[in-house]
């Protein structure tokens, strides 16, 4: 059951190309441009444009993507739930001085409503926060974690702050194989009944995990005295090769226009209801 899932995605960690080989500060300097500067804009076109700079480094960074089935899945299934929570409307919020009133068509289900503004305000937030999500999962997926967690320690960050961004992404697919290995042990064990009671067959024993995993990690970081060193020294070295400083040139390049077209010449600033 466990064969391509959340958790073998970290498989493209072992993979080799020139995204793999970026200095961990480099590709944290990528999920900071890719996760801050699109939130400056509310044009449809300038989200696109963003999402195509995204297109070249996944087309580059010899990823199989077979297993990311998995985490793109849980990201589709999180904007669709974005999406929805911002298209469905009560009739009472669209009254002449709010916001949504500003639609083309309108269609009434039940106590929602669905109108042409809300329809293109739900799809602007779920693309830009698409452009984050996306960077994050490439990231995530080709480099290890104890690389992340001392590209974060080299840019001064504070342990504690470090050790949660790696104990979050470590937990992940530990938490994930233990679901899977409680699927086939119900499979195993023949366990039969609707889906409403497999499912809470699951997630019982898998927060008892979760629990128990989470009280042996403390414990753990008590008895190797977890904050007594700053973590300042480390057996591997990183360095910052050429590409690194041309991937930072350019990262710094689209900041500075991005922010002087939103800023300097106010462009990006189309209605969020622009669409008709």
């Amino acid at each position: 059951m466990a064969k391509v899932n959340v958790t073998n995605f970290m498989s493209n960690v072992g993979r080799d190309s020139w995204v793999h080989r970026l200095d961990p500060r480099t590709k944290i300097a990528i999920l900071v441009f890719f996760g801050t500067i699109p939130l400056f804009f509310t044009d449809f076109r300038f989200i696109i444009a963003y999402i195509v700079l995204t297109i070249p480094l996944w087309l580059t960074s010899n990823i199989d993507f077979r297993p990311m089935r998995g985490p793109f899945t849980a990201v589709g299934v999180f904007l669709t739930i974005i999406f929805l929570l911002n298209a469905l409307r009560g009739p009472s919020e669209l009254t002449n001085t709010d916001v949504y009133s500003q639609y083309t068509w309108y269609i009434r289900f039940g106590p929602l409503v669905v109108t042409s503004h809300t329809v293109v305000r739900g799809l602007f937030l779920a693309m830009r926060l698409a452009v984050t999500l996306t960077i994050g999962l490439l990231i995530i997926s080709t480099t290890d974690p104890t690389y992340l967690a001392k590209g974060l320690r080299k840019l001064k960050m504070p342990t504690t702050v470090v050790f949660m961004a790696l104990a979050g992404l470590r937990f992940i697919p530990i938490i994930t194989e233990q679901l899977f290995n409680i699927l086939d042990a119900q499979t195993i064990r023949g366990v039969s009944g609707s889906r409403i009671e497999k499912t809470k067959l699951l997630f019982f024993p898998l927060f008892i995990t979760s629990l128990r995993r989470t009280r042996t990690m403390g414990l753990a970081c008590e008895a190797k005295g977890f904050g007594a060193r700053r973590w300042n020294d480390f057996y591997e070295e990183f360095k910052v090769t050429g590409v690194d400083k041309v991937v930072l040139v350019a990262l710094a390049v689209l900041a500075i226009v991005s922010l002087v077209l939103r800023f300097g010449l106010g462009m990006g600033t189309a209605g969020v209801g622009w669409i008709k």
